[in-house]
């Protein structure tokens, strides 16, 4: 087979897994009283530790007003704080509260146990070989990833 045909049946395959995991993770996300953009505003808040309306106006690429709504119901939520910045009065830091960071740590661990009972179905051999295939793939991905920050 050709590296392409391989790299497409690879892309293929990798598509197959992740609509079978979304069906076992359905519930979890079906049940959280968050909306996406409430959801995609918590993980990027937490994901950065603090950041601000711009910043994560800009990473879900919508305007600033727009996320003044979103952020205005997670703090009402208990999920996210909101405070003024110590070197710019006019900047409002953005910080997941510890209920969010709850919320989003059990969140991954619950996905993470789910993809745990999958790969409990698999041999020895086949997580053995998964597991090369994946650190292979790591290996490359982070490799990338420091060749385009190094480039900014």
């Amino acid at each position: 087979m050709e590296t392409a045909d391989l790299i497409q049946q690879i892309v293929e395959l990798q598509r197959k897994v992740d609509r079978a995991r979304r069906q076992y993770e359905l519930d979890i996300w079906m049940s959280l009283p968050l909306t996406m953009a409430q959801l995609k505003c918590l993980f990027f808040i937490s994901n950065k530790g603090s950041t601000n309306s711009r910043k994560l106006a800009e990473a879900l690429r919508v305007t600033p007003t727009n996320i003044t709504g979103i952020i205005d119901r997670l703090v009402k939520q208990g999920l996210v704080s909101r405070a003024g910045d110590a070197q710019d009065r006019r900047i409002l830091v953005l910080k997941a509260t510890t209920k969010g960071k709850r919320l989003v740590a059990n969140l991954r661990e619950r996905k993470r146990s789910s993809f745990s009972k999958v790969l409990a179905y698999m041999s020895r051999d086949e997580l053995t070989a998964l597991y090369k295939g994946l650190t292979s793939l790591a290996g490359v991905v982070e490799a990338r990833t420091e060749e385009v920050n190094a480039a900014h």
